[in-house]
């Protein structure tokens, strides 16, 4: 809960506390920590088994250990892990405004797909992400 609220406020999509106990039980989640806390990454597989594409359902690095890397690690890790589940493709979501993690996504091979509208709360766009694993 405390890295969520150091990395995000209410209208970017933070977890509250019943999400993510509910995400730690989840048997189809994994979870990537960095550091001592200093970044996080939350996995999701497909939820009927058959798919063949996961989801990095979120990613969060704590603002004083940004610039370093962390993302880029915890990224490159995901992928990793979904190959290792036999997954071919990792999706994503992001703010449509949040041009600092467009950017890193792009750079760490993401393609930038349809607008999802009010996916945030109402007037916040998303923007859904692949890239081939």
């Amino acid at each position: 809960m405390a890295l969520e609220a150091r990395c995000f406020a209410a209208y970017d999509g933070i977890f509250n506390r019943r999400q993510l106990r509910a995400l730690l039980a989840n048997p189809r989640a994994a979870w990537l920590i960095a550091g001592p806390f200093a970044g996080a990454a939350c996995l999701l597989v497909p939820a009927n088994g058959h798919g063949r594409w996961g989801r990095l359902y979120s990613l969060a690095v704590d603002p004083r250990y940004r610039k370093q890397g962390i993302a880029k690690d915890l990224i490159a890790a995901s992928f990793d892990w979904f190959r290792a589940q036999g997954l071919t493709v990792c999706r994503a979501e992001v703010k449509s405004d949040n041009l600092a993690a467009r950017r890193l996504y792009a750079a760490m091979g993401f393609v930038e797909g349809a607008m999802l509208p009010h996916y945030y709360g109402l007037g916040e766009w998303g923007l859904r992400l692949s890239r081939d694993l």
